[in-house]
């Protein structure tokens, strides 16, 4: 399941409550690792739900839809409260950084909402013929905007998070 459940770990020295400036989101030494985690977790979903449609099935597909679906709401979830709001606060407004951060967080509604459309769409059942056509086409699509977007927060915007200067 995603890693925002409980499980033990190693505890990481860093300072006690260390928190986002005027805020109450506390500083998480595993939230990288655990976002990076649920990645692989929805891309092994993602390849889950391909396989199946390139086998025509479909009933799976759409269980399998459902599941990603919930997983990736809780990513999203995840990243919008402990990652994105964190950095927003702890980032000089004005900073080439605190900008990615703020464009990263809008490319990210814009994706949610086109994953969201595309697995309602496909959230009924029985699926039409051409219903069945058009998934694999849109999947991909879906697919390569979400390993665009996993590249992007990984190799930019996850070595932003880092106690707040002031407190460390």
């Amino acid at each position: 399941m995603f890693s925002f459940f409980k499980r033990k770990r190693k505890p990481i020295e860093t300072p006690t409550e260390v928190t986002a400036p005027h805020t109450t989101i506390s500083y998480d030494a595993y939230l990288i690792e655990d976002l990076k985690k649920d990645h692989r977790t929805l891309l092994a979903h993602y390849m889950q739900i391909e396989k199946s449609a390139r086998s025509q099935q479909f009933r799976e597909v759409r269980s399998e839809l459902s599941h990603f679906k919930t997983l990736f709401h809780q990513h999203i979830l995840l990243e919008n409260v402990k990652l994105y709001v964190y950095l927003t606060h702890c980032l000089e407004s004005d900073s080439e950084q605190y900008k990615v951060v703020k464009e990263m967080r809008t490319d990210m509604r814009h994706i949610g909402k086109a994953v969201n459309q595309f697995i309602d769409h496909y959230d009924v059942w029985p699926w039409s013929a051409e219903m069945e056509t058009q998934f694999i086409i849109e999947l991909e699509q879906i697919g390569d905007a979400l390993a665009a977007r996993i590249k992007t927060e990984e190799e930019q915007l996850y070595p932003l998070y880092d106690i707040p200067r002031e407190s460390a």
